[in-house]
């Protein structure tokens, strides 16, 4: 897993800025994944289970959060997440 930072997203409405997140993937990116380190107050502004991501390099992405784990005493969160198609360059990065 690679560790980056970016933006989780609801529609175009950016939710949180500068999130640390590691990402997993193939080759192509065509399957991947990875987890959100937030927390536990930021980590609860998200109600949903599906997100967009920005990540720094420009490259968008469609997440669904399927497990929540409390870290650090519970002080902290880890967002697992699938990735939902895939993780493509923003049209504003070009």
């Amino acid at each position: 897993m690679d560790l980056t930072h970016g933006s989780v997203l609801q529609g175009d409405r950016e939710l949180l800025s500068d999130v640390p997140m590691y990402i997993s993937a193939s080759s192509d990116y065509v399957k991947w994944g990875g987890c959100l380190h937030l927390n536990k107050q930021i980590g609860e502004r998200l109600h949903g289970t599906e997100y967009r991501i920005r990540l720094r390099d420009g490259r968008l992405g469609d997440i669904r959060i399927r497990k929540v784990v409390n870290t650090n005493g519970a002080l902290h969160v880890e967002l697992l997440f699938e990735g939902l198609g895939s993780l493509d360059p923003s049209e504003s990065a070009a």
